[in-house]
């Protein structure tokens, strides 16, 4: 009983701390833990490169190629820089940026350089003197490369 309960004490001590659930199969809880605050952390991260409205600073959270599939499930498939960067100006960051937070994280563990995230980003932009806003819900794919997450794929599973 007593190492059930220190196997958990982990994950419940992330989810608190966290305010996100972690899922795995087979690797450790402490793993598990670690890569749940590193995938928090690294939308905390993304949330303020959005918010700067500097393109330069969101583009490190990706990788190539880059995989977006919209709502009615069409994928774009996108492979170099310059076309990532043209991508992110004409999808993300339309208009300037006012706010943008990922809430209500529920990281998925696959192993150590892969987890699958839905999310939902609450964003609200300016653009041509008129604000919008809203929460697109959101499942993306995160790799890890040279030892930092990266999105690999975006898909929209729909939006308020």
């Amino acid at each position: 009983m007593r190492n059930t309960v220190m196997l958990i004490l982990p994950v419940f001590f992330l989810i608190l701390v966290a305010g996100c659930s972690t899922t795995t199969v087979t690797l450790p809880p402490d793993t598990v833990a670690t890569i749940g605050a590193e995938i928090n952390q690294f939308f905390t991260n993304l949330s303020q490169a959005m918010e700067s409205n500097d393109v330069e600073q969101v583009l490190p959270f990706y990788t190539l190629p880059f995989e977006y599939v919209d709502f009615e499930g069409t994928s774009v498939t996108i492979a170099t820089p310059e076309t990532l960067r043209t991508f992110i100006l004409e999808t993300a960051m339309t208009g300037t940026i006012q706010a943008d937070q990922f809430q209500n994280l529920q990281i998925t563990v696959v192993d150590e350089t892969n987890a699958v995230v839905k999310v939902d980003e609450v964003w609200v932009q300016e653009y041509e003197g008129s604000v919008y806003g809203g929460t697109d819900h959101l499942r993306m794919t995160l790799v890890k490369v040279e030892g930092s997450w990266k999105i690999k794929k975006t898909e929209l599973l729909g939006w308020e």
